[in-house]
């Protein structure tokens, strides 16, 4: 059986199928770093709830650009449950975002 893929590794094509195959354009090279340290740091969180991954999190998403952060809020679903994510970024202190946008395959809220 073959080992699997760390997160850091499948979330890119992960967020192509679900924010389209343009949706990483904006990503600088610091922003792509910044996005696997992220995501490995959700794989972390999901093993390890404690609030100094969380404060990890919001340090290593603070150096993406603000343009591009909603990737690092996205990629929480990847990792977790689509409700994790506005649960996690909050905890971590992170500034709401203005549209982080949704992804195709995000059941529907009911609002």
């Amino acid at each position: 059986m073959p080992k699997p893929q760390p997160a850091c590794v499948t979330l890119y094509p992960w967020l192509k199928s679900n924010l389209g195959t343009r949706c990483l354009n904006p990503l600088t090279g610091t922003d792509k770093r910044a996005l696997d340290a992220a995501v490995q740091i959700i794989e972390l969180y999901s093993a390890q709830r404690c609030m100094p991954v969380l404060d990890a999190f919001a340090a290593i998403v603070g150096q993406m650009q603000s343009s591009t952060m909603h990737l690092a809020y996205h990629a929480i679903a990847h990792v977790m449950d689509w409700s994790d994510r506005d649960t996690i970024w909050r905890a971590a202190g992170l500034m709401p975002l203005l549209d982080p946008g949704s992804c195709s395959a995000e059941p529907p809220t009911d609002y």
